[in-house]
């Protein structure tokens, strides 16, 4: 059975978005006050940096299980599934200002397991950074590298270069930032973004951040983020965990 099909958050980057003036970022929020989706596109200026999230995080995956786009412990019997791009802003506080408290509160509890679907929605630069996020996630720090690519986007919001990739994966203690850099064409960061992009054009997926929820083993369904912040998905992670279990 496919997933229903649930709104996703309204401040969603779309692969029709486009750069809006400030005049339409005004009406673009009055929009959000009725409840009217509406995407921000990939040239806006960023208004500020993530609330109380953008100083450094050591420590946020340390004792969690992670391989590859898993992370947390493989027996969890939920799997959450985020669709990002890492030019996207909305993702960016997505995992700056609620991905942590789910970490805490579901992840290192045994109740969930996360896996990461790195989209390239936005143009070159997110496929620089994908390709670099999955090599050093061959090396087993995808998750790290992500968080550490979007604080520092949060703060300094530099254009994505070589340099810049070198210099977030050296930040990484364990991460040989070189060896990542060459593997960046190889054919497993390949599959994985081909696979990331499959699934995402299965699920009909037009905008991100994107999650989905579900049983482990079962086909998760969409969630709706009603706020960028963790009560929606922990609220929806608690009641699926009270949920009867159906048969496989």
């Amino acid at each position: 059975m496919k997933p229903e099909p649930i709104e996703r958050y309204a401040l969603a980057h779309s692969r029709n978005s486009r750069p809006r003036s400030a005049a339409r970022r005004g009406a673009l929020l009055a929009a959000l006050l009725l409840g009217i989706p509406a995407c921000q596109g990939a040239g806006e200026a960023p208004e500020q940096e993530a609330t109380g999230a953008v100083s450094g995080a050591a420590g946020l995956y340390s004792g969690i299980p992670q391989d590859g786009v898993s992370l947390g412990d493989p027996s969890a019997p939920l799997t959450l599934i985020e669709f990002s791009d890492l030019r996207c802003s909305h993702c960016r506080d997505y995992a700056l200002e609620v991905l942590p408290a789910i970490l805490e509160r579901h992840v290192r509890t045994g109740q969930v397991r996360l896996v990461f679907r790195n989209l390239t929605f936005l143009g070159p630069g997110s496929v620089q950074a994908a390709r670099m996020a999955a090599a050093v996630g061959m090396q087993g720090q995808l998750w790290d590298f992500v968080d550490r690519f979007f604080r520092i986007q949060a703060r300094e919001r530099p254009a994505i270069t070589d340099e810049l990739l070198l210099r977030v994966a050296s930040e990484l203690p364990g991460v040989d930032a070189a060896q990542a850099a060459a593997q960046r064409d190889s054919a497993e960061v390949a599959q994985q973004l081909e696979e990331a992009r499959a699934e995402a054009e299965r699920l009909q997926i037009r905008g991100v951040p994107a999650l989905f929820l579900g049983r482990r083993g079962q086909e998760p369904r969409r969630l709706r983020l009603t706020s960028m912040s963790p009560e929606p998905v922990s609220s929806a992670i608690a009641q699926l965990l009270r949920a009867p279990h159906p048969p496989m």
